[in-house]
């Protein structure tokens, strides 16, 4: 099944975005907004209002996790469109797009027209990235995209293109660089003119960060931007698949079921054809594969960290499938490709359907109704619920609404008196509502928020908590208003 694409399959491309545009855009746009989801929702919101990535929210991924959807909501505003549903509108045109480039990579690689087909269509039923496509927004579908715009530029021989996209693609999710920096150097080093290539690479990479870093210093922000950025993820823990390969493997199948083995079949594909064929493009994307396989082992802390090695896997897939086609009677290789491609539309358009959830609608509700059970001039502060006041449309007092292991070492470290200094400011400003994370205020802040808080009802996701002074009245107001309220949590 080796064929150079000829002129009907320049096409092929526009077909699978096509076609990736209606699988996830019939997965719907109400899903629910959870907290990650909620931060980069928050985050865009704060962009659009002119406030830059770190000033917003303090975050410890690239700056592009807040513009994308910022320049989206940005641009929804003119027209009328909910915050929530602009972002995710253009976060499902860039995953689409990630579709259709994957059909470019796998026909540059494996030289074959059907290959690419066959490729777009593993991709397409990668369950996590379709369900994320129109449920984000989230900065790894981003950084996919620029992944794969910097593998295409590196095979071409487009080194500035190339490191113009590694950086783009790390501003969005700082491991890719691993990734794309080692594809790079076997892509120069089995190129002509190496040097020439290598520092065309590095000028291509240094453009877009130092244009970056340039805005952020105009505004005043650089400091924030680099502890961000660098700072925050230095000596930090993480989850490994080496440390605890049970509850990885747990959470990467509640993400990806099926198409978890679909992708760990597609990695190994490309690993063998990388290691039996001596070609150039497979050995470039098979460097990558196995600088990407090694960081996730090393640091995953989630499905979409999987992100990275996706259009790895697809391009494996598609070469095993193609690979064993060639061994075939043309009857026999057509039925085979044409199962393949059925099999992965099939499941990707079962799971844009059955997969669909309308959580988002209850989050609407309890904000709306808990916001209108206290009188208009109420304050709102998160801790760790960012999702409530993307929700609400309210800004936060503070950019501090993160507090997972490593933001709080950060944090002890740079504030004068550490987390604990930072509750007892909270506990001063005395917001009206506090929203928290479903089990309740953090273990941390409760010696300085107890005595002038009460427990006010729970949320599909977060728990609500009042001002004491507010009245007894007023708090059983919002707790009659809380959609799912609890007892309070232990």
């Amino acid at each position: 099944m080796r064929e150079e694409s000829g002129p009907g399959g320049r096409l092929d491309p526009v077909l699978m975005g096509a076609v990736a545009l209606g699988v996830y855009a019939a997965h719907g746009f109400d899903g629910r907004l959870n907290h990650d989801l909620g931060v980069f929702t928050y985050g865009g919101i704060q962009v659009a209002d002119g406030v830059p990535p770190y000033a917003g929210i303090f975050n410890s991924v690239g700056p592009l996790g807040d513009l994308v959807p910022g320049v989206a909501i940005w641009a929804g505003r003119h027209i009328g469109l909910d915050p929530v549903l602009a972002a995710r509108l253009l976060l499902l045109v860039i995953a689409a797009a990630c579709c259709a480039l994957v059909v470019v990579l796998a026909r540059t690689v494996l030289t074959s027209r059907v290959a690419g087909l066959v490729a777009g269509a593993v991709f397409l039923s990668f369950e996590e990235f379709l369900a994320l496509a129109s449920d984000g927004p989230r900065e790894k579908t981003t950084m996919v995209l620029f992944l794969l715009l910097a593998l295409l530029a590196l095979l071409r021989r487009r080194w500035l293109l190339a490191g113009a996209a590694t950086a783009l693609a790390t501003l969005a999710w700082q491991p890719v660089l691993a990734v794309a920096v080692v594809a790079a150097a076997v892509a120069i080093a089995t190129g002509p003119r190496r040097a020439r290539a290598a520092a065309a690479y590095l000028l291509g990479g240094v453009i877009p960060t130092a244009v970056t870093a340039a805005l952020f210093a105009v505004r005043g922000d650089l400091g924030d931007a680099v502890d961000g950025f660098l700072v925050t993820n230095l000596d930090t823990s993480q989850p490994s698949a080496i440390s605890d390969p049970h509850g990885t493997w747990a959470f990467l199948w509640r993400g990806y079921h099926l198409s978890l083995w679909l992708a760990a079949a597609g990695l190994v594909a490309l690993l063998v054809l990388a290691a039996v064929r001596r070609d150039r493009a497979l050995a470039v994307l098979g460097a990558g594969a196995l600088a990407g396989t090694a960081w996730t082992v090393y640091a995953v802390n989630g499905p979409p960290d999987l992100f990275v090695l996706l259009p790895f896997a697809a391009v494996g897939a598609a070469g095993g499938v193609t690979a064993l086609a060639d061994r075939l009677r043309p009857r026999s290789a057509l039925a085979v490709v044409g199962a393949a491609t059925a099999a992965c539309a099939l499941l990707a358009g079962a799971e844009s359907v059955h997969g669909r959830n309308d959580g988002l609608d209850p989050e609407r509700a309890d904000v709306a109704d808990v916001l209108a059970a206290v009188p208009p001039d109420a304050t709102v502060l998160s801790l760790d619920a960012p999702e409530v006041l993307a929700l609400a449309d309210r800004r936060n007092p503070s950019a501090y609404q993160l507090f997972d292991a490593g933001m709080r070492d950060y944090l002890d470290h740079t504030l004068p008196s550490g987390v604990t200094g930072y509750a007892a400011d909270v506990a001063a400003e005395r917001p009206t509502l506090i929203a928290a994370p479903a089990t309740g205020l953090p273990s941390w802040a409760r010696p300085e928020l107890d005595p002038d808080y009460r427990y006010a009802g729970r949320g599909p996701d977060w728990s609500w908590w009042i001002l004491r002074s507010a009245g007894r009245a007023e708090a059983q107001a919002v707790r009659g208003a809380n959609r799912v309220a609890r007892d309070a949590p232990a």
